[in-house]
């Protein structure tokens, strides 16, 4: 044996495991969680980033190299599928076998609830910031309804209606279909009417009248409804866990139906809204527009943009770690401890940042920034398009438009992941003077260590050029 390799021998007797074990193999769905958990795996090794920032994590196809990434990870780290509803099928085919840690689910979080409407002027920010509800499961008041769950005399725009859809549909037998959910009705009734008609607001008045009206028809399970002018009142069986009606159709066309209740309240693991084929059928239009995919929750799922919640998430990643690779799990609390008491100097930095800001008023792309906007007091006045970055319907461009020239807003923010030539469009004409951009993922950052407390300095920048 020679004297080399039995030093060499003697060298890995001294070393410690961690030396010698490989660090675990860690994917994070988008940049601002890359960051995160690469904070709390420095020195040990580096996570695989899923989704590039410089696209929408909305819809996103995997490059090859980013689906072998995440079939070889033991740890997979994403927001939600309420973010990225696409990325459940790979995670199940590609990364069956790796831990897949939530960070929605992640006790102590704070979340919040979808906003309704393009403004956002009305609503009260200062409300339940954990989106509460009541013993009925409604809308505390900062959710701007009553005890039956309707919307109260400041709720700006509050109708006889809850939601109204436009269908584009062929002449047949579709069903319509309300489930209880954790054993009761959401209401034990709803009023619904249906009008031949391809736009919402130029039938909203009809349908206001017909649902305020003291005449209508009542109709149980299994009962028809027709397109007419007609209010119904549809009475749930308390028998049954899934009340069913027939909408018969006469004639191809688009028709309007507005509820008094929200459709997606009584919709259990089933769509609420069938053809004869039990084919799920979706609006071409819809008021309000529904940010959510509504059978995985209701809740806004850009929650890292409130760093509050990325010290959560720093501890979590680091205990979540610490299981898989114990050896290391020194490291990873002591690397999460740090990180946490970094993002502390953040909030405060930023935050004395924001107080000079006073009550400015600004426009952003999409809304995805309410996380950020509530923790240091900077409520946008509203947002062109939902939180799923859909494009906007044309009565939403208008809502929009009318609050820009009624405000006097001037500061617009554009994103990097999408066509900048809307918000250009959008505003054409107007008196908005700053076009700026604000990017919930941060397309022009370096992925890596830094990148999350860049992201969040670049936000209270964009903003901070309103004030101009």
């Amino acid at each position: 044996m020679s004297l080399r390799f039995l030093f060499a021998s003697c060298l890995c007797l001294l070393l410690p495991l961690s030396a010698l074990a490989s660090p675990p193999k860690v994917s994070a769905d988008i940049a601002p969680v890359h960051s995160l958990v690469a904070q709390v795996m420095k020195g040990v090794g580096n996570p695989d980033l899923i989704i590039q920032p410089e696209a929408s994590p909305h819809s996103y196809s995997l490059r090859p190299s980013e689906a072998k990434a995440l079939s070889r990870a033991d740890v997979v780290f994403w927001v939600s599928p309420e973010l990225i509803p696409w990325l459940e099928k790979p995670l199940h085919n590609l990364a069956a076998s790796a831990r897949k840690v939530e960070l929605l689910e992640i006790a102590g979080v704070t979340l919040h609830e979808f906003r309704e409407g393009a403004t956002f002027e009305s609503h009260d920010h200062h409300g339940d910031e954990h989106g509460h509800k009541d013993e009925h499961g409604h809308k505390d008041e900062h959710g701007h309804k009553d005890e039956h769950g309707h919307k109260d005399e400041h709720g700006h725009g509050a109708h006889a209606f809850e939601w109204a859809g436009v269908f584009d549909l062929t002449a047949g037998t579709y069903q319509w279909s309300f489930a209880k959910i954790n054993g009761n009705y959401a209401d034990p009734a709803m009023k619904m009417v249906i009008l031949e008609s391809n736009d919402i607001e130029s039938s909203e008045e009809m349908a206001e009248e017909l649902l305020e009206s003291k005449k209508s028809e009542a109709k149980k399970h299994n009962d028809v409804l027709l397109a007419q002018e007609k209010a119904y009142v549809l009475n749930f069986d308390k028998a049954k866990e899934t009340t069913v009606f027939s909408v018969t159709i006469k004639k191809d066309g688009k028709y309007a139906f507005f509820t008094e209740h929200m459709p997606f309240e009584f919709e259990a693991d089933e769509h609420f809204f069938k053809d004869g084929l039990g084919n799920d059928v979706e609006p071409t239009a819809q008021e309000p527009e529904v940010a959510h995919d509504h059978h995985h929750g209701e809740h806004d799922p850009h929650a890292w943009l409130d760093p509050e919640n990325a010290k959560i998430w720093l501890q979590a990643i680091a205990a979540e770690l610490s299981r898989v690779d114990a050896a290391n799990a020194g490291t990873y609390q002591r690397n999460a401890a740090a990180a946490v008491k970094a993002l502390d100097t953040l909030i405060a930095d930023i935050r004395a940042q924001t107080q000079k800001l006073d009550d400015i008023k600004f426009i952003v792309f999409h809304d995805a920034y309410q996380y950020f906007e509530r923790r240091f007091d900077v409520q946008a006045t509203g947002a062109i398009s939902i939180g799923d970055a859909s494009d906007p319907s044309p009565a939403r461009v208008k809502e929009i438009r009318d609050t820009v020239a009624r405000l006097g807003v001037r500061c617009v923010f554009t994103e990097p992941q999408y066509n900048p030539g809307m918000v250009r469009s959008v505003f054409e004409n107007t008196k908005v003077t700053t076009i700026g951009v604000m990017d919930p993922l941060g397309a022009n950052i370096e992925p890596g260590e830094h990148q999350y407390h860049k992201l969040l300095k670049a936000l209270a920048s964009s903003i901070t050029q309103c004030k101009g």
